[in-house]
This record gives C-alpha cells, sequence and structure tokens, in this order.
C-alpha cells in the first residue's frame, strides 16, 4: 500500500504514484475552508454543500432556502451571505441540526478533483489524529492507498497545507502497517521536521499572510489548534433525489458514518 502527497490541486495523473480510484483521500485547505468545515460540525451543523463561485452560492440558496449560506470571497464575507468563512466566528454560533451552503474556492477544488475516490475526508490540524487514525485503518482494512491533497493557493503551492500534510504524514508512520512513502509524501515529512512550531509555520505562508493584512490574525491562531475536534467529515457526490438543481453534481459533506 502506498502514500502520496499532492502538492496542489492542480495535479495529474501522471504526478501521482496511486490511482484515485483505489485511494481513501484526505483534502487539505488549512487557511481556513477545512478548518471553518470542521468548526461548523463542531458547532452542530448536519450537512454542507459546497460552492465553487458565489453565482453558484446564491443559486443553490434558491433551491435550498433554509439552508445557511456562508464563505468568502477576496477573505471578506460577501454581501447577502449570513456568515463568512471564519473558524473562530462560527466556534461562537449554536449550528444544531443546520444545514449550511458554504462558498469556497481552493478547498471546492480538490474535493471535485478526487469525488471518484472510494472515500474522501475533510482535513485540518483540528481534527488531524482523529481523521489520519480513521484513513489509515480504512485504507489498511480496505487494501488501499492513502492520497492527501493539498489544496495550495490558486494553483500554487501553499507552505500552511503542505505542513498539515507533512503532519499527517508523521502521524501514519506511527502505525504498524508497511506503507511505501511517495518523494512529495517525504517531502513534506522534511518540513514537519524540521519546524516543529505548528503556529510559526503557518504565520509563514502565504495564506497567512494574506489574512493578515486583512485583520483575521486569529483565524490563522485558531486554523493552527492541533485535534480540538473529533470528527470525521466525508465528501460525497450528493443523493440525486436531494439535488434538485441542474448541476451533474454536487458534493456534501457529513459527519461520517459507517457503511455496513
Amino acid at each position: 500500500m502506498k502514500v502520496d502527497v499532492a502538492l496542489t490541486n492542480t495535479f495529474t495523473r501522471g504526478d501521482l504514484i496511486v490511482d484515485i480510484k483505489n485511494c481513501v483521500c484526505a483534502v487539505i485547505d488549512v487557511i481556513r475552508a477545512t478548518t471553518t468545515i470542521a468548526v461548523i460540525f463542531g458547532s452542530g451543523a448536519d450537512s454542507i454543500i459546497i460552492a465553487s463561485s458565489l453565482e453558484e452560492a446564491f443559486k443553490l440558496k434558491e433551491y435550498f432556502p433554509k439552508r445557511i449560506l456562508c464563505g468568502e470571497k477576496n477573505v471578506v464575507r460577501p454581501d447577502g451571505f449570513n456568515f463568512g468563512n471564519s473558524p473562530l466566528e462560527f466556534s461562537k454560533i449554536d449550528l444544531t441540526g443546520k444545514k449550511v451552503i458554504f462558498k469556497t474556492t481552493n478547498g471546492t477544488v480538490s474535493f471535485l478533483k478526487v469525488r471518484k475516490a472510494p472515500a474522501v475526508f475533510s482535513l485540518a490540524s483540528i481534527n488531524l489524529d482523529y481523521t489520519v487514525d480513521f484513513i489509515v485503518n480504512y485504507a489498511y482494512k480496505n487494501s488501499r492507498d492513502v492520497l492527501i491533497i493539498c489544496s495550495g493557493q490558486e494553483g500554487k503551492i501553499a507552505y500552511d497545507d503542505t505542513y498539515i500534510a507533512g503532519l499527517a504524514v508523521k502521524r501514519i508512520m506511527t502505525k504498524p502497517y508497511n506503507f511505501n512513502y511517495s518523494e512529495s509524501a517525504k517531502l513534506v515529512l522534511s518540513s514537519v521536521l524540521g519546524d516543529k512550531d505548528i503556529k510559526g509555520a503557518l504565520l509563514r505562508s502565504v495564506s497567512a499572510k494574506i489574512l493578515l493584512e486583512a485583520g483575521f490574525e486569529d483565524d490563522v491562531e485558531y486554523c493552527s489548534r492541533l485535534n480540538v475536534y473529533d470528527l470525521l467529515i466525508e465528501s460525497s457526490v450528493m443523493n440525486s433525489k436531494e439535488n434538485k438543481m441542474d448541476f451533474e453534481e454536487l458534493l456534501e459533506l457529513r459527519i461520517y458514518k459507517a457503511r455496513n
């Protein structure tokens, strides 16, 4: 079995040592999408539909008017949205039983890219150990490979995502399984071994600098928190009976429930 890391979501099949159709996948967009996603579920939400654009988000809201509209454009909350993309903000809100539409750009591309994988999960530092432990055991029991996808920043490598990927690889290596690690997996691991300060590492990323310039320094700190939630969040193509729209596929995130 193999462990591979895609350094950005612009990867091609030739960049990988694994076949997506035989992979358990973990998507990372730690500043801020996958962190915010974890906090939304930690605050009690039932499900999240992810939208890749403002236009798609507003159209989804028309079809699902009871859903809360959340997300960002250029870091800030767009006009007409209920909430932005701040994990700190969502940590103070009771979302028990609520359903959400969440607009994100880099993270959505990543989830869509691996939608045909047998299992896809959302990963951030805030739910890292719990998610990685499940993924590794699931992969071993089902003879699957593991693929970690770093969402990056508009097609470019983002140090914050690769650093969290390195933490995930480090965690995988503590398990008693004989995985074969790709060169990119070894590369992200080396960044963690040489830089053990997670908050400092994230602060040095371009993603963090963008937030700092916009006044969201507290969000960067929140995104650096480790293992706050024991939450396993799965992405899957939305049930066709619930998808009332003209889109071919909608991706929905939910708390994972074991299937028989």
